[in-house]
């Protein structure tokens, strides 16, 4: 039996690419949205930053910046706040104001113990309220969180009041945690090898198409004449 002997295969250029720019698409990180905000706010909610809650979760500090969320339909109304204040603040100042809310809580809230959290990659804490009575049942449930930056700390809260929501309490928490600061992000090592590529395909592509424009020259073109009229009649 003759057997075939396998000879190389030249990379193909539309694999060749469709890598580069897998590896361009790779080395450039875009988020969801830029700055500071939840980068994975629920469906139908939609930016208002005139939105302001009714008590804030560190209400002797000053807000530097502010931002809001909110969601209204069928008639029942839930927020996500998003208040900065100067200032690294620690687990200490996590927990009094966790007991603040303890003594601002009514009779039928119920404020569940303070947790850490990992938040955009950095130590966070955060707890959980909510409000139900015998009368009206679940009226709303609550996550609040606090996430200290190197000069900034910021105080991340979402009130739900829309039953699908209450329904699912962790989902809150869930959303509250995906708050970062945003910001475009490029890989150094993978953008020199997407312009290594690049240019090693612009070089192929030059090379392939001087090497065809050389055969096309070394064509011998014969121009045949045409019979004359009447020739051979």
């Amino acid at each position: 039996m003759r057997h075939t002997v396998p000879t190389p295969r030249t990379f193909a250029p539309k694999r060749f690419t469709a890598l580069a720019l897998l590896l361009g698409s790779a080395a450039c990180e875009v988020p969801n949205f830029e700055g500071p905000q939840i980068q994975s706010p629920p469906p139908a909610f939609f930016m208002q930053p005139e939105a302001y809650q009714e008590r804030r979760m560190l209400p002797d500090l000053e807000i530097t910046s502010h931002d809001a969320w909110v969601e209204t339909s069928a008639g029942f109304f839930s927020g996500i706040y998003i208040n900065s204040h100067a200032g690294v603040l620690t687990e200490e100042d996590a927990y009094s104001a966790w007991e603040a809310s303890v003594v601002a809580a009514g009779e039928d809230v119920t404020v569940e113990n303070l947790e850490t959290l990992t938040i955009d990659g950095r130590d966070a804490w955060g707890w959980a309220e909510r409000l139900q009575t015998p009368v009206l049942g679940l009226a709303w449930i609550k996550y609040r969180a606090m996430v200290p930056y190197d000069t900034i700390t910021y105080a991340i809260e979402f009130y739900g009041g829309e039953p699908g929501l209450k329904q699912m309490p962790d989902t809150l928490k869930t959303i509250v945690a995906s708050f970062a600061v945003g910001k475009t992000t490029w890989n150094l090592p993978l953008i020199a090898v997407f312009v290594g590529m690049t240019l090693f395909m612009i070089n192929a592509l030059m090379k392939r198409s001087k090497e065809k424009a050389t055969r096309l020259q070394s064509i011998n073109f014969v121009t045949i004449k045409k019979d004359e009229e009447g020739e051979g009649a």
